[in-house]
């Protein structure tokens, strides 16, 4: 890490990365130590995922999903906070390459996670033991893809629920908003 800003008045360190790979390199170790496995596991798995990613295959992108969250140990999973489910995705999808962005603010709301390949925008919505319609309502309510329909990519709107007793997604649906 490299000190990027000091905030001499309030003695504040702003940290960033000095480069891609120092950068790849501390996601990868955080995407090990989320998994407490060796971080060298964890590079064959992001592999996969950003090829699903790519070739626009949502049933292993949620099947990887799930295998990340059987790695955690259930004495340190956080059940009842959507956020901690919302977290280890993201984390994830940023260690991927992909284009990620997260709580991503519009006129009506905010969007969980918008991923971006050079073919698709994926705008997701999590929910925590309630419903993927739900979700998908949300996104649809709230005119969450909207700002995307002018990109020359396609747009699909996912609905993600997580179950807190099964530690897992538990259902997903998705809604092709542009074809």
């Amino acid at each position: 890490m490299t000190i990027k800003e000091w905030d001499e008045e309030f003695g504040v360190y702003t940290l960033g990365y000095p480069n891609k790979e120092v950068k790849l390199s501390m996601l990868q170790h955080l995407m090990g130590a989320f998994r407490h496995e060796y971080n060298s596991r964890s590079t064959p798995i992001v592999k996969k995922l950003t090829n699903a990613f790519k070739e626009g295959d949502l049933n292993e992108v949620l099947k990887i999903i799930n295998r990340l969250f059987k790695n955690i140990p259930s004495h340190i999973f956080i059940k009842d906070k959507e956020a901690y489910y919302h977290s280890i995705v993201y984390l994830a999808f940023h260690y991927l390459g992909q284009y990620i962005d997260a709580e991503v603010n519009t006129s009506d709301g905010r969007i969980d996670a918008v991923v971006q390949t050079e073919s698709h925008i994926y705008v997701i919505e999590f929910k925590l033991d309630k419903s993927a319609d739900l979700a998908l309502q949300q996104i649809q309510e709230k005119g969450y893809t909207d700002k995307y329909l002018d990109a020359d990519k396609k747009v699909l709107a996912i609905g993600v629920n997580f179950s807190s007793v099964e530690k897992r997604v538990v259902e997903w649906k998705v809604l092709a908003i542009k074809t």
